[in-house]
């Protein structure tokens, strides 16, 4: 969503899109994290000596604005949608809301919780079939393919293996990784599809969601890693 600290619009505008066309037949529910604005301000707060639940609220706090302004955006473009104005602060505002309206945005509940926690937590609360997980990498990888150029790419993975590999990930503000032990738990518990892909890419975006609309499991495959909570 951010470019440079700056709102990256033609993403916007291709997201709102995209949303519209799964709204059409699907309950959405939107978790924005913080972003760069959020980790300049938890770096701020460190500096400052304040305390990691306090560097973890001001992560909150900028996902929940993340979040209303996100809501303002869609409800000015998605006119035919209904799209709740309220940012909710639990799993159960979420699941209550998403009964009046098609469209609900959030950002993080508590401290110690990842973005993807907070959406795994989402999906678990209102029966979801899928968590969809759009990072700035076109899947999970067997290490960082931003700093190893032979890093491999998963078409599929088991939520087993993730576990074994985020066991010990760094779990301070502003650094989670993709994944967090309890993000995992809850997919394994709750057997939720969860697909991650390239969501800065608009195009591929587009073909996820077409993908999971046409239930072309196949080409997703090759656009993104798909986590199965049963295979072994």
């Amino acid at each position: 969503m951010f470019k440079d600290l700056n709102l990256n619009f033609d993403l916007l505008e291709r997201l709102i899109t995209n949303i519209g066309t799964l709204a059409d037949r699907n309950k959405i529910v939107i978790v924005t994290g913080g972003g760069r604005p959020a980790r300049m301000y938890i770096d701020w707060c460190r500096s400052l000596g304040l305390s990691e639940f306090e560097c973890d609220m001001l992560g909150i706090y900028s996902s929940r604005i993340n979040a209303y302004l996100l809501s303002r955006l869609f409800i000015s473009k998605l006119s035919n949608f209904r799209i709740s104005r309220h940012i909710p602060t639990s799993p159960l505002e979420v699941s209550e809301l998403i009964q009046l309206f098609d469209i609900v945005f959030c950002g993080g509940f508590i401290p110690g919780q990842s973005t993807i926690g907070v959406a795994a937590e989402v999906a678990e609360a209102m029966g979801s079939k899928y968590l969809l997980i759009a990072t700035d990498v076109d899947g999970i990888y067997d290490k960082d393919p931003k700093r190893y150029p032979d890093a491999k790419r998963f078409s599929i993975i088991s939520i087993d293996t993730l576990l074994n590999m985020f066991f010990y990930s760094e779990q301070k503000a502003g650094t989670y990784k993709l994944f967090d032990i309890q993000s995992l738990n809850i997919i394994k518990r709750s057997k939720i599809l969860t697909i991650v892909f390239n969501g800065s890419d608009p195009a591929t975006s587009s073909e996820v969601i077409n993908c999971i609309i046409t239930n072309d499991m196949e080409r997703l495959k090759k656009i993104s890693t798909i986590v199965s909570p049963t295979m072994d």
